[in-house]
């Protein structure tokens, strides 16, 4: 009986952890919010489409600055699909480029050195061409066939241009052109019979000179090569302003640098013609765009557009394409402020529109006539949205019945986000602006602060004072009765009937349980938003705090959070405080300070406030007023060499360097972890099932440091006492694919890390010559101990005194050994991004380590139970193992469906995930924020003990607890008369 016991109590061992983390129904996509982004949309890459021919339904499709390709339902803006080309933030977004033929179900991108084709309905690869150098062109051909060609243009090693003509189904090369002039490539044009290749051949004393080679359509062989005067304009390729791609406007059109003339050129002809820029009011002009539909069949026309500082205007042209003549159709006015204009063609007819913040015109190309035009509504743009400037458009026109149209415009804002109007109506905004998410921190309640602060004061004094310190806090409470008791009928009805409230707060109010948090984010383009995380994430507020260029990113250390404001530091000593409800910016300190300095590092001071630290670029510090240090504090840095510094800091003297860790010359560091500044710990041992406890070792100023050397395909993992510099623990990790991250974790008395290396399995016997290892990623988690033996706390556990400097060292003399560490390694099915763990107040739930898999696009949370490294390796546990929740250890470790805390969210690009703790002991709340995407839920490692489900009924326990009472009413005066009775007739 006893075997089948321990095998039933292992069994539903086994299930509690996939228990605890089940989901409700009703709570999947209520407790989390998810904001799918794509980043801003780039205006090249940026069309409606019909991905099929006859169908009047269109989607609209973008290649944004973050390389997210996608379409979306103009509807509402939902996502249909996406796929990221290329991780991480270009300086070249010009290297990517999309293009479609219209009614076929296929898009084509090219990016970096991949050309590559999607379907256009669910975003599968239809097929993929990689190696043939850095892009600079792709145009999608119609043919008479109907199969259709693609033209590629790109640049390899040596300054190479390369065009490539490729079958549009499988990606088959046709024929391939190779220019080795080392001339600048510019773009590509096709007609018929030719196609053109452009590009910049260097004049001989300044400038460009635009080279037109034109290529068989059919053979690729060159049929000619025309060169146009444009060195006394064309002084970079960015004063190109169009290239026509087809035969519908086979133009180039160049300006010189100070816009004074345009220069158009129909493509296979040596005439140029020549206009004249004029300026308006005197002002000057700030950039000057090109706008001309490529649908087949369109006529020839363009429309110019130019902006100044204070206001826009525009002039449209038709060409002549058998003479090359270029006429001035008629001229748009000028208005005050930015304004956009995009193009679209419904057959033989092209349409221009013009959005400005205050309306929507449509115009014809033929002649000045405003088709329709449309107020846009103040306010249309919503709180998330810029309301007076648009930084660029695509568009599309339905004609009607009766001389009617209807407009859909897709406007990019200067705040990143991207709304579409269908004529004046705004029918959905995506806060793309979000995307690039840098630092972000979670926003306390001030009234918990206040409260522990308050209770802080009470412990703090003698039986009197704390009790009239009480009653004064109490009678101070009753101010809020009336606004409590006006919301009890919704509160009952919430609680007892079990009603959802739809009630959005204004402020950030206590739930009672802590839920209700706000998260600060720093974008990288300089951006501080407000989120409400209580709230589904609703955007609350956004502040721009410094402007910053299209290729760069902001600078910023953090954020800290200080009595009801956000505390923004950047690299330069420039300070800004915020107040977190409503983003205004109520202190700002200007930068500078730290021009000669790398970074700075904030550190607790003796005020309470944190102190700036500038670093150099050598990791040596900077002067700081020493009066504010905190006796013992230390700071790591990153020195030359690869070197990591340990310095100490005093009021005294100068930081001192107390050690530096140096790796080996083929070393490098790949990863650095420390433990979270909220990290408390529940207890210091660690009971075990026979009644016996392991005692943890709880160092604070324990770092961990991992090193990959490419040579040897080598890892090694140190953990270091920060102070000191003295090396606690050392382990190797062989065949080491040394071009992947490795991800780190550190906790209490544990740290856990993945990397992609041999599989071990430690259930086999390592010492069998013929066992394979395979390679693949593993999971790899340790915990330290005092001892290896129960009840043992080695030399230093009679210590009254623990020096930081001198960790080893006992009072008595004794040095102590190095700490005992448990490891397990785990074979894991895909890569793990970034690794993080579960937070809660007073430590006493146990960490699920919480992992982003981005082959998985999720977010998991593992158990503790399942990554123990003290799970029993081959063999079965123990009484006592089973007890303490143990099982046996498998080297694979399938990540369980019900481990997703995303659910089927599709999760792009986290870089980091934080968490905070809430009232409940069982709940931490999570953040994760990335290059791309934001996601926030709330999580209970193992289960949400302190907090009734939904699944209790209050009005039932309600209905019994009256009906428990009107039984005892109606039965009481029975009992009492039954009683009476029977005492008559004894």
């Amino acid at each position: 009986m006893r075997p089948c016991a321990l095998s039933f109590v292992t069994l539903l061992l086994l299930f509690i952890p996939s228990l605890v983390l089940a989901v409700f129904a009703d709570e999947a996509y209520q407790l989390d919010y998810h904001y799918p982004l794509f980043g801003i949309p780039q205006a090249h890459t940026t069309f409606f489409h019909h991905p099929f021919a006859g169908s009047k339904a269109s989607l609209l499709y973008t290649l944004s600055q973050k390389y997210v390709l996608g379409a979306i339902n103009p509807k509402d803006g939902a996502v249909l699909w996406r796929q990221r080309l290329g991780e991480g933030v270009s300086n070249d977004t010009a290297s990517a480029f999309l293009s479609a033929v219209d009614g076929e179900n296929t898009i084509y991108s090219a990016f970096k050195d991949s050309f590559r084709a999607w379907d256009a309905t669910d975003g599968r690869l239809v097929w993929d061409r990689t190696g043939t150098g850095l892009a600079k062109a792709l145009e999608a051909l119609a043919t008479d066939d109907g199969h259709g060609d693609v033209l590629g243009l790109s640049e390899e090693e040596g300054k190479t241009a390369l065009v490539t003509k490729l079958a549009a189904s499988s990606g088959e090369v046709l024929w391939e052109f190779r220019d080795d002039s080392g001339d600048t490539p510019l773009g590509l044009s096709s007609s018929k019979d030719n196609v053109y290749y452009i590009s910049l051949h260097s004049a001989l004393l300044k400038g460009h000179k635009i080279k037109v080679a034109a290529l068989d359509a059919s053979t690729g062989a060159s049929a000619g090569v025309t060169t146009l005067s444009s060195d006394s304009e064309v002084s970079s390729p960015e004063l190109v302003l169009f290239v026509g791609t087809n035969s519908v406007v086979p133009l180039i059109i160049w300006t010189d640098k100070g816009f004074r003339t345009m220069k158009i050129n129909v493509i296979g002809q040596k005439h140029v013609a020549s206009i004249n820029i004029g300026t308006r009011n005197q002002e000057t002009i700030e950039s000057v765009s090109i706008h001309a539909s490529r649908s087949l069949g369109s006529p020839t026309h363009f429309l110019v557009h130019y902006q100044s500082p204070k206001s826009h205007w525009a002039e449209v042209y038709h060409v002549n394409i058998a003479t090359g003549l270029v006429v001035k159709a008629y001229d748009l006015p000028e208005i005050t402020g930015h304004g956009t204009f995009s193009v679209s063609s419904q057959g033989a007819t092209a349409y221009f529109i013009r959005n400005t913040d205050l309306e929507v015109t449509l115009l014809s190309s033929a002649k000045k006539d405003v088709l329709e035009q449309w107020p846009v509504a103040t306010g249309s743009l919503g709180n998330s949205a810029d309301s007076h400037a648009v930084s660029h458009a695509v568009s599309e026109v339905v004609s009607k019945r009766d001389s009617k149209f209807a407009v859909r415009s897709a406007l990019v804002l200067p705040s990143g986000d991207w709304k579409l109007l269908q004529n004046e109506k705004a029918l959905w905004v995506r806060p793309e602006g979000l995307a690039g998410v840098i630092v972000a921190a979670f926003v306390g309640l001030s009234e918990e602060d206040d409260l522990a602060e308050e209770l802080a004061a009470e412990v703090h004094s003698n039986f009197v004072s704390a009790y009239i310190h009480r009653a004064r806090r109490h009678i101070r409470d009753l101010e809020h009765l009336p606004a409590w008791v006006k919301t009890l009928p919704s509160r009952i009805r919430r609680n007892v009937l079990g009603e959802q409230s739809n009630i959005e707060t204004k402020d950030l109010t206590r739930d009672g349980f802590g839920f209700h948090r706000f998260v600060i984010l720093a974008t990288e383009r300089g951006v501080l938003i407000g989120l409400d995380h209580g709230n589904q994430g609703q955007i609350k507020w956004r502040t721009k705090l410094v402007e910053i260029s299209t290729h760069d990113t902001w600078g910023i250390i953090g954020i800290e959070i200080e009595d009801g404001t956000a505390l923004v530091r950047g690299k330069e000593g420039e300070l800004w405080r915020v107040e977190v409800l409503t983003g205004k910016v109520v202190q700002h300190q200007p930068g500078g300070l730290f021009h000669d300095f790398k970074t700075a590092v904030s550190v607790p001071s003796a005020s309470g406030e944190n102190l700036l630290i500038p670093v150099r670029s050598d990791g040596s510090l900077g002067d700081y007023p020493k009066s504010m240090i905190i006796k013992g504090t230390g700071v790591v840095t990153r020195g030359t060499q690869g070197s990591l510094n340990g310095w100490s800091l005093s009021k005294e003297r100068k930081p001192t360097l107390a050690w530096r860790f140096v790796p080996t010359s083929k070393e490098t560091i790949a990863t650095v972890a420390v433990r979270s500044a909220h990290d408390p710990v529940a207890s210091i041992g660690k009971p075990l099932g026979d009644r016996n406890v392991l005692y943890k070792y709880l160092n604070p100023n324990t770092l961990f440091v991992a090193t990959v050397n490419a040579d040897t395909s080598e890892a090694k993992i140190y953990i270091f006492d920060s102070i000191s510099g003295e090396i606690i623990y050392v382990a190797s990790h062989s065949n080491v694919d040394s071009r992947r991250s490795i991800t780190a974790i550190m906790s209490e008395n544990w740290f856990a890390y993945s990397l992609f290396s041999d599989n071990i399995d430690l259930s086999v016997d390592s010492s069998n010559t013929d066992h394979q290892f395979s390679k693949g990623f593993q999971l790899i988690v340790s915990e330290l101990f005092e001892a290896p033996h129960p009840n043992d706390r080695g030399p230093l556990g009679s210590s009254q005194n623990f020096s930081s400097v001198y960790p080893a060292i006992a009072e008595n003399g004794q040095t102590a050994q190095p700490p005992h560490v448990i490891s397990q390694a785990y074979s894991v099915p895909g890569p793990i991004s970034l690794l993080s763990v579960t937070s809660t107040a007073q430590g006493i739930t146990p960490r699920s380590i919480l992992a982003f898999l981005p082959s998985y696009n999720a977010l998991i949370s593992i158990p503790p139970t399942w990554v123990d490294p003290r799970r029993p390796v081959g063999r079965e546990p123990t009484a006592a193992e089973i007890e303490e929740g143990l099982f046996r250890y498998n080297a694979l470790l399938d990540f369980d469906p019900k481990w997703v805390i995303s659910h089927q969210r599709d999760i792009l690009s986290l870089s980091e995930v934080i968490t905070t703790p809430t009232i409940l002991e069982s709940t931490s709340l999570v953040f994760g924020f990335g290059d791309v995407d934001i996601f926030g839920t709330r999580v209970a490692p193992i289960g949400t003990f302190d907090l009734l489900g939904k699944g209790f009924s209050k009005l039932q326990l309600v209905g019994t607890v009256v009906a428990l009472a009107i039984g005892t009413g109606i039965l009481a005066p029975m009992v009492r008369k039954k009683q009476i009775n029977a005492q008559w007739t004894a």
